[in-house]
Formats: structure tokens, sequence, C-alpha cells
């Protein structure tokens, strides 16, 4: 008998998933169950009946879903994701579900796309792109833009993903300050960046902050009304990370301040993959003349794709085939 594991891809197909898992030694042990769902849903006690493993790409797991899957004899919990702010991660093991996740599937792909909200933002690319499309053609509309050389580049946190930010920023010719409190100044001096001992020096000498932290309880609202105060008024906010870290109100009304001000006060502009609340999205954010925001899609490369689907159904076969431990196990 194949194990049976509940692939819970939103178009409810296996076609990519069985791809990957005609490549995986052990991978023909393994049956996908497609299902279909709306984004965000957990899945039912019936979708999961009968199924070992579950790999999920846009599904929450919460303590009603966690308990659901012990009940249905569930033994892997597989996402196809880095952070895990979605899943009930202490419930799960409590139930002795294993619990993974795809570190570093796509960080070179955030990394570009932080990169490209960046220069978007310097150079006013969409700005002046919604501008023409309004029948306005000034070349010299919007704010004073600036190159890159000599600008420094603020990263919050040093994990994989402004890991690979830093040498693009720097071949640009960018200095690259880090606020990233388990990093020496020796270990970032060794990747060409410079240590901030405090998130409050950081914002107040970043031309660019761009976030890339993980959002647990410490990060949550990290960045709020303070700490936009602390920012230049010609700066930019970048948040390619989780939505809850960044206090929303508070960045609405320093964009305001920004434009009211003349550039005197609050910040110039924010680029934002991620909003606090995906299902029903900030609204001022998005109408906001200094806001660009996309729909959580910095991850979304084809190559991308491949890696995490590969990623998270091995983790399935060695669970349900070889009875080992997965190898980027985060519970059990």
């Amino acid at each position: 008998m194949k194990h049976r594991v509940l692939y819970y891809m939103v178009d409810g197909s296996t076609e990519a998933g069985q791809a990957a898992l005609d490549t995986i030694e052990g991978g023909n042990q393994i049956e996908l169950v497609g299902c279909a769902h709306e984004p965000n849903v957990c899945p039912t006690a019936e979708q999961l009946a009968g199924c070992e493993g579950f790999v999920g790409e846009f599904g929450p797991v919460d303590d009603a879903c966690a308990d659901a899957m012990a009940a249905t004899g569930m033994r892997i919990v597989s996402n196809m994701s880095i952070g895990l702010n979605h899943v009930a991660v202490d419930r799960l093991a409590s139930h002795g579900i294993t619990v993974t996740n795809c570190p570093g599937y796509c960080s070179d792909d955030v990394a570009q796309y932080a990169i490209a909200l960046m220069l978007d933002l310097m150079r006013q690319v969409t700005f002046l792109n919604r501008d023409v499309r309004d029948g306005i053609w000034n070349p010299m509309g919007g704010y004073i833009m600036h190159r890159t050389q000599g600008r420094t580049l603020g990263l919050v946190f040093f994990g994989s993903i402004a890991r690979a930010v830093a040498p693009i920023a720097q071949a640009l010719g960018m200095k690259v300050l880090v606020w990233a409190p388990t990093k020496s100044a020796e270990e970032l001096a060794a990747a060409g960046c410079v240590k901030a001992q405090t998130l409050d020096e950081l914002l107040g000498a970043s031309d660019i902050v761009s976030l890339h932290c993980p959002l647990i309880p410490e990060t949550e609202s990290l960045i709020g009304e303070r700490e936009l105060a602390l920012m230049k008024p010609t700066a930019f906010l970048i948040n390619t990370a989780r939505g809850p870290i960044v206090n929303e109100n508070a960045l609405v009304a320093a964009l305001d301040e920004g434009i009211a001000s003349g550039g005197t006060r609050g910040i110039c502009g924010a680029a934002l993959d991620v909003l606090a609340d995906e299902t029903e999205p900030n609204q001022a954010l998005i109408d906001h003349p200094r806001c660009i925001v996309t729909p959580h899609c910095a991850y979304s490369t084809q190559e991308a794709y491949g890696t995490v689907r590969r990623m998270s159904l091995q983790a399935v076969v060695d669970k349900l085939v070889f009875n080992r431990k997965p190898e980027h196990t985060v519970a059990e």
C-alpha cells in the first residue's frame, strides 16, 4: 500500500508534485491526493481522512486543524514555506506529528525582488508610470532621485535572504548596514557589511530600510510610529518578510506626513510585498501615491517552485517511506 499524502494546492493539481516525486528515491511509494481549496483555508477532517502526510502551499494549520490531523493519523506536515507563523507547530508536535519547512528555497528570488523594489522606489519607476497613465508627462515629477552609489541600505536581520541582498547592493556601490542581534561585527564584516548596534541606529543612518526578519512575538509591529519617526524623511521602507512586522496605520501616517511636509518629515516611500491581512488587504496602502504593494509574490519564480516542491516532498518520503527524520524538521 502506498502512503497517502494530501497535496493541498489551490488548483488541486498533483501534476507538478508527481513530476517532482518521480525524481526522488522512494517517491513511487507515495500517493498524492489532490485537493483544490481557497487560499488561507484549513483543510477539513473529510479532506484529511486516510492521509498520513500533508503538503501545504497556502493552507494554514490552526489548533483545531492540528487536532483533526492527529485524529486521522497524520504523521507529517510538510510546509512549502520558510516561515511557520500560519502553522500551529507546538500543537502538532504535542500530537507527535513531525513539522517541516523549506528554508532557503527562494532566498535568491526574494533578494532580487527586494532589490527590484528598492530600485523602483529610488527611481520612481512605478510612480512615474502611474503619472503617464494618468496623462501626466513630467520626467522631473515626484521627489528628488539619487543613484545607488554612496547610499546606505539597512538590513533588519541577516538570514539567507539578507545575505543574498548584500552583495547585490554592494555591487551597486552601496554601503550595507545590518542590525542582527545574533550576528557579530566580525561575521558581518566578513560579508562586507557594517554592524548596527541597535535598530534605532540602523533606522537613523539608512537611506533604504529592508526588512528580513521572521514574524515572532519580538518582531510583531517592530516598525511602528516611533521607529518610522527615526528614519530620514528621504528614506524608503521595503518589506518582503511578513506583514505584521509593520504597523500599517503608522506607515500610512508617515507616508502622508512625507507628502504634506514637502519631504521634511515622515518618510519618502514604501514598497510592500506582504500585508498584515492579505485576505482583506489594507486599501489605504494599496491606494497610497507613495506606496507600492505587490501580492506576496517575491518568491515566485519557476526555479523556486521546483525547489520547494522537491524539498517538501523529500520530507514526506523521508518520514513515511524511510522512517527517518527529515532534514528540515522544526518540531516532532
